[in-house]
């Protein structure tokens, strides 16, 4: 059985299951994904154990962007290969890669 908790956020407070980040040792909401405080040491380690942790989404087609560092998948604009995240081109990708997103990154996210 998953711990629970109310958000702490204003806007939120909600009764949840939050989830612990394990590099940061920070408690997240679930529904609002805004920090969680005023949780003990004890709580995190409960969660630790029980392995409350935020799972990872797959998306296909992410690459990770040399200007911000982090992993998304990117979105097509004048023919270019830009993040998603910070708009910024991704130069650092090779051009054969670029042409295969391009002819498939449309058709990636359209339901079957």
């Amino acid at each position: 059985m998953a711990f629970s908790t109310i958000c702490t956020t204003k806007n939120c407070q909600q009764l949840q299951n939050p989830y612990l980040d394990p590099n940061t040792n920070k408690v997240y909401c679930s529904v609002c994904n805004n920090e969680i405080i005023n949780l003990t040491p004890i709580v995190k380690n409960q969660m630790k154990q029980m392995k409350q942790f935020k799972t990872k989404s797959t998306k296909s087609f992410t690459v990770k962007c040399s200007s911000c560092g982090k992993e998304d998948q990117p979105i097509i604009k004048n023919d270019d290969v830009f993040c998603n995240l910070c708009n910024k081109p991704l130069s650092n990708l090779p051009t054969i890669f670029k042409n295969m997103l391009k002819e498939n990154l449309s058709k990636a996210n359209k339901d079957v």
